[in-house]
């Protein structure tokens, strides 16, 4: 098994030598070593106490040559019953580069008193910590929010950051989630006093209304459960406790209150097509059918053979719901008419030999809409829905593979510009004589960009068309065409340095230390945002300019408000940072949009003062010095790039299935949870990755690009539809953007309003030069028109407020008509009046280099990024951001695959041409 290691030293030593070596001219090299296994920890044999559920993988560990956890990889074949004394076998296997495990272990399940040691985060005893000029509260903090004590999770799982901001997180605040939705897309799942709700959502209905005359509407499904799955032994008000999860799993047992037994353990993993029960008893399970708006009931052998009578023994039935009722047919403006109904179908499978007997309970017209099962000597079984019952026996082939883990992890192909994601699975075969590999359902983002081959199957959802793959990997690949804190001077004739001078006065004035009324004085931090964003913007517009006096105005300013939050010296203070241990996570004294109380919105905020720490950065070494520690601690609240740690999550507001950030820090809704600005997520990427490149952070780095366009591209697919595949007809015909997405459903809305440019433009804001990842070649600009089409369709063709927004979109269209319609008195009588340097700016450049260019791409680079534009004559110009303090060099291919070296000077942005 370690049969290379002299190899691996070897090459090991090379990879040192190499580094020494490295040239800060050249891109970070992707250096591939051989894989191999160092180190297995865990799978000695082991006795464990009855009632208290066995995990394959607790405590089981897997490392690879990079001392990686490669412990997702592993396959495991067998079962252990926990609620029945005995003693049993699992099998773990895997293979790796060349090396392979073939392990069995003795499992003894033995009486015993259940123990659960608990494991308190309070390791902090100070109140404040201290890095040179910065500082951040910790501790007691009884004049603050802050948000519930992580709860209802197992000890063992607490040496870790404790994640929120999930698709599952509302376990963590309320027993059963609050009863809230945990939807693993295709299936919709909740917790309550009749067990555990399992519905197919399917593909919902658009519903219209008409607020304050506006007319609004949403795609979610009816809030009617097919079924629910209790055990006998379970009592009314049961608690639930999340004893595992990973990247895309999570486990969640239920015990009867103040007892410590694990009555009914359910894994759910996202993409599969199944909910996996373990009970510790095998006669206690069963399923009750949901008896409102359903007509009547049908059960099928797993073949397809109607099932007469009250009893059946099998390793499965095929459930038909007959004419549920799951939606309405809708009309504008706020019409409801008749209700729409369809067959639902699951299939649910267990050991062979299984007995099922059918009863009434409690159903209005005593129909049988209780299934009990007894699972003879075992305690496993899932449901799936289906889309028929000719599908049943192939997902039952299937249906004994369980997902023990997910693992989502990303490589950065510098060379390339490309970022590949792989998308593992551990698993368990539950039956020994059935080794099927497991189904996963991929989202629309997963297949559009992968290569991998899906079956027949398919799954209708609010997501979009679900397409089933069978295996346990599967990869995707983005590209990564660079990103600017702003572009560099506009070079058209319509462009007045006198009137961006004026503009930059006003500014200026209107960020007035003094001035306790303007948003660089407010008490929350996003709202310093709408000044900090400017501010920053406004110090590289006036570098690119020349004056040099409203520069350093400007980072004087936003070097007080950053230095304001980044600093903590009493109780008596307003505005500073505090680390809360419990959670591993960072908020602010202020409790704007439940930061704190919900630990909600934290990328969207940390984003705008991260973004204006990395211009700081280049323009202000001093800030550097003094508050490097600070920044860095806010960062990692949303930008951390290692998993498993103590102190902070990785990437916490993340969801790497989804693709995408989740704005609730815990999801309580019945629709889970919820995102609205994809904009200001994607900006807070942008402020960690500029972040990354001042301070030659590698890691940090390519957890920034990845975050950035996996985001970009879920915008793409489910806010704004980009293949029109996701909105249905109903829809689409009156929006092409959704305000908010949840996990089960997008509303046209937002939580402030619905007037249509809320609607759209917080989808486009703030307005930099990022946004024109938007409309990176003709495809995508012709699509970006379309939905700023209709926007002006639905306000008669006039913009009626946020008129930066609207106009840095348009330019990005056709910046000649943004130009045209500029004025800068709308601007100033806006909600935003500080955006209007940067807008005149941004609308400008776009003028003057064009749109941007897919066809060169530069090769990743440690310390320098940029991006590509092609002008009307067909020059191509890219625009290179260098915040470091020496100059240097970065490599460009051209589409026939040439290099082209540039070399840029320290601290720089400069236009530098690269067609001929």
């Amino acid at each position: 098994m370690f049969k290379k290691c002299f190899i691996l030293i070897f090459l090991l030593m090379l990879f040192t030598l190499a580094a020494c070596k490295s040239n800060n001219n050249q891109s970070t090299p992707n250096i591939t070593v051989p894989h191999e296994i160092t180190d297995i920890i865990g799978l000695e044999d082991m006795t464990v106490t009855k009632n208290e559920y066995f995990n394959p993988l607790d405590n089981v560990k897997i490392l690879n040559q990079n001392n990686e956890d490669i412990t997702y990889l592993v396959r495991v074949t067998g079962n252990v019953h926990y609620g029945v004394l005995g003693e049993y076998e699992l099998t773990y296997q895997m293979t790796y580069g060349e090396d392979e495990i073939n392990q069995t272990r003795l499992i003894t399940v033995d009486d015993g008193t259940i123990n659960r040691p608990i494991n308190p985060r309070n390791n902090i005893t100070s109140t404040i910590v201290n890095a040179n000029a910065g500082s951040y509260r910790v501790g007691s903090a009884p004049e603050i929010d802050h948000p519930i004590q992580p709860q209802l999770l197992n000890p063992n799982l607490l040496d870790q950051a404790v994640p929120s901001n999930g698709w599952w997180t509302s376990l963590l605040a309320a027993n059963y989630g609050g009863g809230n939705g945990i939807y693993t897309n295709p299936l919709r799942s909740a917790f309550s006093n009749d067990g555990v709700e399992i519905t197919n959502p399917g593909s919902g209905f658009v519903q219209y209304w008409n607020p304050d005359g506006y007319n609004t509407m949403a795609n979610f499904s009816l809030a009617l459960p097919d079924m629910h799955i209790k055990t006998t032994n379970l009592n009314l008000g049961y608690t639930t406790h999340v004893i595992d999860y990973s990247d895309t799993t999570v486990k969640v047992a239920m015990r009867n209150t103040g007892q410590p037994q694990d009555q009914m353990v359910m894994t759910y993993a996202q993409g599969s097509p199944f909910v996996f029960a373990e009970v510790a008893k095998s006669d206690s399970a069963y399923l009750r059918l949901a008896s409102n708006g359903v007509a009547s009931y049908e059960y099928f052998t797993v073949d397809g053979q109607l099932i007469s009578g009250n009893t059946y023994t099998g390793d499965g039935i095929v459930i038909r719901l007959v004419q549920k009722h799951i939606g309405y047919e809708t009309y504008r403006p706020a019409q409801v008419g008749q209700p729409i109904y369809g067959d639902r179908y699951f299939l649910v499978s267990t050991p062979s030999g299984s007995l099922f007997n059918l009863s009434t309970d409690n159903h209005p017209s005593s129909l049988l809409n209780k299934i009990s099962m007894n699972l003879g000597d075992e305690n496993y079984f899932s449901v799936a829905a289906i889309e028929s019952l000719t599908e049943a026996s192939f997902y039952h082939q299937h249906a004994y593979t369980a997902t023990l883990k997910g693992d989502v992890s990303y490589q950065v192909q510098h060379k390339d510009s490309i970022v590949e994601t792989n998308y593992h699975l551990s698993t368990q075969h539950l039956k020994e004589n059935n080794l099927n590999e497991p189904l996963q359902f991929l989202m629309p983002h997963h297949y559009q960009n992968s290569t991998q081959e899906v079956t027949d199957y398919s799954f209708n959802t609010v997501r979009g068309e679900l397409k089933l793959i069978v295996g346990s990997h599967f990869q995707t690949n983005l590209s990564f065409h660079g990103l600017l804190p702003a572009m560099t001077y506009p070079i058209n004739n319509e462009f007045s340095t006198t009137h961006m001078t004026t503009y930059l006065n006003d500014l200026d004035t209107r960020t007035e230390i003094n001035d306790l009324t303007n948003f660089l004085n407010d008490e929350g931090p996003y709202w310093n945002g709408k000044a900090i964003y400017p501010l920053s913007q406004g110090i590289i517009i006036a570098d690119q300019i020349g004056d040099d006096a409203l520069k350093l105005s400007f980072i004087s300013k936003l070097r007080y408000v950053l230095a304001d939050w980044f600093t903590y010296e009493s109780v008596s203070d307003e505005r500073y940072l505090y680390y809360n241990e419990a959670w591993g996570s960072v908020y602010y004294s202020n409790n704007d949009f439940n930061t704190a109380s919900e630990l909600s919105d934290h990328s969207f905020t940390h984003g705008y003062l991260i973004y204006g720490a990395s211009v700081l950065a280049m323009y202000d070494e001093s800030f550097v010095n003094d508050y490097k520690d600070i920044v860095e601690v806010l960062l990692d609240d949303y930008l951390y790039p290692y998993k498993d740690d103590y102190d902070f999550a990785y990437l916490r507001s993340f969801d790497p299935w989804a693709g995408h950030t989740w704005a609730h820090g815990f999801g309580t809704f019945a629709e889970g949870n919820n995102v609205e600005s994809s904009s200001e997520a994607l900006q807070s990427w942008v402020g960690g990755y500029l972040w990354a490149l001042s301070q030659n952070d590698v890691d940090r780095r390519d957890a920034a690009i990845y975050g950035f366009v996996t985001e970009l591209n879920a915008a793409k697919t489910y806010i704004m539809d980009y293949s029109e595949t996701i909105f249905p007809e109903k829809y689409s015909m009156y929006a092409s953007i959704a305000g908010m997405i949840w996990g089960g459903k997008y509303d046209y809305a937002t939580w402030f309003g619905a007037n249509p440019t809320f609607i759209y433009g917080i989808q486009w804001l703030p307005n930099g030069e990022y946004i024109s990842n938007y409309a990176l070649n003709d495809d995508e600009r012709a699509r970006l028109n379309h939905i700023y089409s209709d926007y002006l369709l639905a306000k008669n063709q006039t913009i009626d407020t946020w008129f930066a927004t609207m106009w840095s979109v348009q330019a990005l269209i056709n910046p000649s008509i943004a130009i045209s319609q500029f004025d800068a008195s709308k601007i100033l009588n806006d909600d935003y009046p500080s955006d209007l340097s940067q807008t005149y700016y941004l609308i400008h450049s776009l003028q003057s280099y064009g749109k941007r260019d897919t066809s060169y791409i530069m090769e990743i680079h440690e310390r320098v990024s940029s991006s590509i534009y092609v002008d009307s004559l067909g020059v191509v110009n890219a625009m290179i951001w260098n915040p470091s303090d020496q100059e240097q060099t970065i490599i460009f291919k051209s589409p026939t695959n040439q290099s082209i070296s540039i070399t840029v000077p320290s601290r720089s942005l400069t236009t530098n041409r690269l067609s001929n």
